[in-house]
């Protein structure tokens, strides 16, 4: 029958405790054969591990009550009689001092069941076997964190997970192509580009037909109809009605205030270095100059008529027609590219 302070322990710890005592216990074995052969260890081994704290409840269930010797008394002389009345009152002066001693100490386990009682208490064997104490401390780890805790970790995550997006978006060379993007639509080209751009776009729209050329299939599962698809007809780029069109609006949009802006250019500066006269031009052609010259030429064209009897009226009709508020609109464009020159020529 093996010892109930064993019996008392789980798997774990009968585990931690062969450890200790040296001795290897598979997880696969039953509780039973490990009470049984932790037993037969520690009774084989009671010389060697009788001195280790952690068995102190294991062995303190056989060791037997304490019995007292008897004394022997030496036989006393007549002739000491002195002597031997001197030598009982010290002796039993001494015995009085040790029995009160050892009613103030707490009493030893004199038995196997005040053993049982001291190895139920899991503070008092916690505190006198160091295995105990390590399984208990592993169980307080294994409980739920506190709300504290668990915050903070998310938190934790959250930031790595930012951390990390940030490196894949870096990695990605959007940044890159962005910067690039803004530093070439922040000058004064790029903004007479889009406004020449917009006004194309717009009278091709109106020069091009576009065809019917075959329907797309449905997908009716996902509520995708069918839809037709268009494509332009370039067999108009052979016809007078495509060209006449596109080229009043280039020489009155582009060319004619390009060949002004070039002549009259107020960027150009007449210095003088080693004694002769030299030119620096910041611009080759004058922006403020092109978009004065754009705005006089397309109030004389479309406006009131000035140029009839040189330029078609139907065709002139036919560039208004394209444009977003018609002569509004081609003037806005004008207003809008002077603007930017002035802007621009304050900031040097």
């Amino acid at each position: 029958m093996p010892p109930s302070w064993l019996a008392k322990q789980k798997k774990a710890e009968l585990i931690e405790l062969g450890s200790e005592a040296g001795l290897r216990l598979d997880d696969g074995m039953r509780r039973d054969e490990m009470v049984e052969q932790l037993d037969k260890h520690l009774q084989t081994n009671s010389t060697r591990l009788g001195g280790n704290q952690t068995f102190d409840s294991y062995y303190g269930t056989r060791r037997t009550p304490f019995k007292p010797r008897d004394e022997s008394i030496a036989p006393v002389t007549s002739d000491d009689a002195g002597a031997r009345s001197v030598v009982r009152a010290r002796g039993m002066r001494a015995s009085q001092v040790k029995s009160e001693y050892d009613d103030d100490l707490p009493s030893a386990p004199t038995s196997r069941s005040n053993a049982l009682a001291m190895a139920t208490s899991p503070t008092i064997a916690a505190s006198r076997t160091p295995a105990t104490a390590n399984i208990i401390q592993r169980r307080r780890s294994s409980l739920p964190p506190s709300p504290s805790l668990v915050a903070n970790e998310i938190e934790h995550v959250e930031a790595r997970a930012y951390a990390g997006l940030n490196d894949l978006y870096s990695l990605s060379g959007i940044p890159e192509t962005i910067d690039w993007i803004r530093e070439a639509c922040s000058s004064l080209a790029a903004v007479h580009l889009v406004i020449l751009l917009q006004e194309s776009l717009s009278l091709q729209r109106q020069l091009v037909p576009w065809l019917y050329a075959f329907d797309t299939p449905a997908f009716h599962p996902l509520g995708i109809a069918s839809q037709a698809i268009s494509i332009p007809d370039v067999f108009v780029l052979l016809t007078p009605a495509f060209w006449k069109p596109t080229l009043l609006w280039s020489s009155t949009s582009i060319f004619v205030p390009l060949l002004v802006s070039y002549f009259f250019n107020l960027t150009v500066h007449t210095v003088r270095r080693h004694g002769a006269r030299v030119q620096v031009v910041h611009n080759e052609y004058d922006p403020m100059t092109f978009n004065i010259a754009k705005l006089l030429v397309s109030l004389a064209v479309y406006g009131g008529g000035a140029l009839q009897g040189y330029v078609s009226q139907d065709t002139a009709a036919t560039v208004l027609e394209s444009q977003y508020g018609g002569l509004s609109g081609l003037l806005m464009g004008a207003y809008v590219g002077g603007i930017t020159s002035i802007w621009q020529a304050v900031q040097r």
